[in-house]
């Protein structure tokens, strides 16, 4: 008797395993549908080597380099999940992918980092802040939402430069909507001529303390100086397209010109944090 009630215990325990198995399997492969309620965007091309493959709240950009992809941002866990996909529609494929940015540690950031380098081995660039602010948000996402954090080989520090193929890649630490925000300094190309690009780490300021305000308004100034050495910045690739008005700015778009390059739009996009900065500042400081 002793024994047989050991093998059914044993018997159960094994289906729960079973069970808890495929339920984060189903979890892992769920794709949701492409709808507009879904935020769903069709992907498409920017310049001649970067692609928009986002969704209507959050940006992820393409960059097709000489030694392959790089991925900025993933998303939402699990609207990231189209991202293969939309990098297929666009002729490009995902097993090229080297290297996946990450801008800051917020999950419609990360979302789908870990996802996306399990199936095709990308490296992950990161700041050590932001890598902590992801590891903590992963356990406690849950559900469909559920997400894993990255492998990670080495954090990226200011001022580090990665050169992939014919494309450099500088990051600068500009803290204050998250502790790590990595903003990206680099160069895309539209029918051959060089524009110098700018991908802000963190515009928000959904935030506590007057630390992090202080440390926003410093970035920003800091952002501002550098957008505006020689040669300046001409492209605005705004985290969140809300940002840089992209949708609006493709769907006025006519032939022979390109309506994401815009230095004074980027310069005016720069104002805008500024007096957000400003205010939340001066709202921590009255606290």
């Amino acid at each position: 008797m002793v024994a047989t009630k050991g093998i059914i215990r044993n018997c159960l325990w094994v289906l729960i395993f079973i069970s808890l198995s495929s339920f984060a399997t189903e979890v892992d492969e769920f794709i949701p549908e492409k709808t507009t309620k879904n935020g769903y965007v069709e992907p498409f091309q920017m310049f001649d080597d970067v692609f928009y493959v986002g969704d209507k709240w959050v940006s992820s950009y393409l960059i097709k380099t000489s030694a392959g992809l790089v991925l900025v941002d993933t998303l939402e866990s699990p609207y990231g999940r189209w991202i293969p996909d939309n990098i297929r529609s666009l002729g490009l494929d995902p097993n090229e992918i080297k290297y996946i940015f990450i801008t800051h540690g917020h999950s419609d950031h990360v979302g789908n980092a870990e996802y996306l380098q399990s199936k095709y081995g990308s490296k992950i660039v990161i700041s050590y802040e932001d890598y902590l602010l992801a590891k903590e948000l992963s356990a406690k996402s849950s559900g469909q939402a559920l997400f894993k954090v990255p492998h990670v080989e080495s954090f990226t520090k200011d001022g580090d430069e990665i050169v992939v193929g014919n494309t450099a890649f500088k990051f600068y630490l500009t803290p204050g909507h998250t502790k790590g925000c990595l903003s990206i300094d680099f160069f895309v190309t539209e029918n051959g001529i060089r524009h110098r690009a700018f991908i802000v780490g963190g515009n928000g300021t959904n935030f506590s303390g007057s630390e992090l305000a202080h440390r926003y308004v410093e970035s920003v100034a800091r952002i501002k100086a550098i957008s505006q050495s020689e040669p300046v910045v001409e492209v605005n690739l705004a985290n969140h397209p809300r940002m840089n008005q992209l949708f609006e700015r493709k769907n006025r778009a006519v032939k022979g010109v390109n309506p994401f390059i815009d230095s004074k739009g980027f310069q005016d996009f720069v104002a805008t944090l500024e007096a957000r900065g400003a205010k939340k500042l001066q709202e921590e400081q009255a606290q």
